[in-house]
């Protein structure tokens, strides 16, 4: 493994040796907070810290961003300026007792404990900020017999594996696909991009990977997780074509029974101490349930299989799904299609973000590059800013009682939000009708703009929102009676994300099944993580294991750690298997259940995926950033059985 992947990396994007024309153009493209904080670690400048800090309203007042005002931002430039040319050598990291006084700095709040550790880990000023060591290592003869099977080679997996490869302990991946990536191998559809930002969006170990955009398209993250792969020499020991089928527990050996289905149909039988699901939430595509739709003969596809042969230039296209994938890909369909017709059957609340297509320029990487504490900060401000997101998601009693939804901050972040669609729109109102969800915002997932309403405008599209009522052999007919023909249907319906681990069909202690865990109101685990009765078995993104807010490689980190240090714990302890204990397990649940109660995801349903069959919310966690965070921090082993 590359122990200064960092410097290698960086030193592609900058080798350049600017002059001060250069580096004046470069800090005046930086994030003046971020600069501000990472240039007074640097000099520690008492002018620096004593400028005032602010806090800015901004959509309608419902979020605010800090800042220091505008009269100090050339001085603070002008300083910049003059250090990065002095040639001054970089001083030490900051400890996490000063990034402790440098948070405060930046927004004028002391950190609690908790946040402290979760915002020095965002810093990632440590190699590897969220390790897991040994404290007693056990024999050689011990690790060689423990061994783990990943499922799955996206970031979650990838994560897992380098969490244990550092502790020398053996793992495999299996990997269904032919290629590696999880999401960003299937969704393969036209103008598909991640909607955070990239700098959230990117593990803590890597230092300053060389991203060309501030939203990667997906093309880009897949270089991202190939280079990951490459660089920590993952790739000799992932099994692509290969799909883990069945795995049962077997008491006496302490070991997990595999049956793995390869390409050419036929079944391997392994054994394996512990398995490590990150299959993911977004792993097994919806067909929608149309009457009629096996019947048409036209061409159809999910998006998860576009066919980039097929040209549909100048056809008739229907797109059946207005959710984060539908309204990202349709700007770029629309451009070839001769007509398309979208058909929603609930509007998404759709955000404008600044610069979800740009390119980093060559002043913006070389500050990144060559501005120490820039690149740390600059996340780490992405980060935070964040966390004023979860606000939106809490029911405010009083406010609902005196006829509101959900609370204060949350209709003001919807009037702005209408703000954009009508401004966007103009004096289409009838699309504006269209447009504006029934529920409140965050209630459904938030979708960033891809030029969604500049492309319902275009002359060749067509909004309807009447609903479907059946598909024939060449058309679709609305509930209207309307007829639509077409030549092409793209289904953009989503993931049934319920079907945790689904079509895998794991058996543990006793026999006991995952519909027998499941039968009363669906998936659930501890912490997202861990089933009673399936010992050694763990999940990356389980059940009620997404957070409110934040990066997700940050996450997979997280649950990679407290993973892997259960394992080092069992065996520490001389154990085979590790297990949940039942009554932690049931405890935990009853206690999420009733801290759901305060968040809106029951209450304001809106047609999501957040809330299953039983009308439970069983893909987000109740617990903010940093609760839960202390939950899994270091792993709680008193909750476990070790055998």
């Amino acid at each position: 493994m590359a122990t200064n992947t960092s410097e290698s990396v960086a030193a592609k994007s900058s080798s350049h040796q600017p002059d001060e024309k250069f580096v004046r153009q470069a800090v005046n493209e930086a994030n003046i907070s971020a600069l501000r904080i990472a240039l007074y670690h640097q000099t520690k400048d008492p002018s620096l810290a004593a400028m005032d800090t602010m806090e800015w309203p901004i959509r309608g007042g419902a979020l605010m961003v800090h800042s220091v005002p505008k009269e100090f931002h050339q001085e603070i430039k002008d300083k910049a300026v003059e250090y990065l040319l002095s040639g001054a050598e970089p001083v030490a990291d900051p400890t996490r007792q000063e990034v402790a006084k440098l948070i405060e700095l930046y927004n004028g709040q002391k950190p609690n404990q908790v946040e402290l550790d979760y915002g020095y880990e965002e810093l990632a000023f440590e190699e590897f900020p969220r390790d897991t060591q040994w404290t007693n290592k056990p024999t050689a003869d011990v690790l060689d017999d423990f061994e783990v099977t990943i499922v799955g080679s996206g970031f979650s997996g990838i994560s897992a594996a380098i969490a244990l490869d550092r502790l020398g302990i053996k793992n495999r991946i299996v990997e269904r696909h032919e290629d590696l990536g999880g999401t960003w191998l299937i969704n393969n559809y036209p103008e598909a991009r991640v909607d955070v930002s990239t700098f959230l969006y990117q593990y803590k170990f890597e230092k300053n990977y060389p991203w060309k955009s501030y939203y990667a398209p997906r093309d880009e993250l897949r270089e991202y997780a190939n280079y990951i792969v490459d660089e920590y020499g993952l790739r000799d020991r992932i099994s692509f074509n290969t799909k883990l089928a069945a795995a049962t527990w077997d008491e006496e050996l302490q070991k997990w029974q595999i049956d793995l289905e390869l390409s050419d149909g036929s079944v391997e039988r392994i054994k394996s101490s512990a398995i490590i699901s990150a299959s993911g939430l977004f792993n097994t595509p919806k067909r929608p349930d149309i009457p009629g739709i096996d019947k048409f003969k036209g061409t159809m596809f999910h998006t998860t299989e576009w066919d980039h042969d097929f040209d549909y230039s100048g056809k008739r296209v229907a797109q059946i799904g207005t959710g984060s994938t539908g309204l990202q890909l349709a700007r770029g369909v629309a451009q070839k299609a001769g007509h398309l017709t979208v058909f929603q059957r609930t509007a998404s609340w759709v955000t404008p973000v600044a610069g979800y297509h740009a390119h980093l320029s060559e002043h913006k990487r070389w500050m990144l590059d060559n501005m120490p504490g820039y690149n740390n900060w600059f996340v780490f401000m992405n980060y935070y800013g964040e966390l004023q997101m979860q606000k939106f998601q809490v029911l405010d009693q009083d406010w609902i009682e005196n006829g509101g939804r959900v609370n204060e901050a949350n209709a003001q972040f919807r009037e702005g939000l209408i703000s954009f669609v009508e401004n966007k729109l103009g004096d289409r109102q009838d699309l504006i009708d269209k447009c504006i969800p029934k529920v409140v915002p965050m209630a459904r997932r938030m979708v960033i703009d891809n030029q969604w309403f500049e492309t319902i405008l275009r002359d060749n599209v067509s909004l309807n929102d009447t609903g479907i009522r059946e598909i024939t052999e060449d058309s679709i007919i609305d509930n209207e009676g309307n007829e639509h023909n077409v030549d092409f249907i793209i289904l953009s319906a989503g993931f049934d994300v319920s079907r945790y681990l689904l079509p895998a069909q794991y058996r543990g202690v006793d026999g006991i099944t995952l519909e027998d865990l499941w039968s009363k109101d669906g998936a659930r685990a501890f912490k997202g993580i861990t089933l009673p009765g399936f010992p050694n078995m763990f999940m990356m993104y389980g059940p009620n294991g997404q957070a409110r807010i934040g990066s997700f490689h940050s996450w997979a980190e997280n649950f990679s750690r407290y993973i892997s240090g259960l394992i080092v714990h069992a065996l520490e302890q001389g154990g085979k298997s590790i297990t949940v204990k039942k009554q932690a397990y049931d405890q935990y649940n009853a206690e999420m259940d009733e801290a759901m109660k305060s968040l809106l995801w029951e209450t304001e349903t809106g047609d999501s995926y957040y809330v299953n069959q039983h009308g439970r919310s069983g893909v987000n966690m109740p617990w903010d950033v940093h609760e839960f965070y202390a939950m899994i921090q270091t792993p709680d082993v008193d909750n476990y059985d070790v055998n």
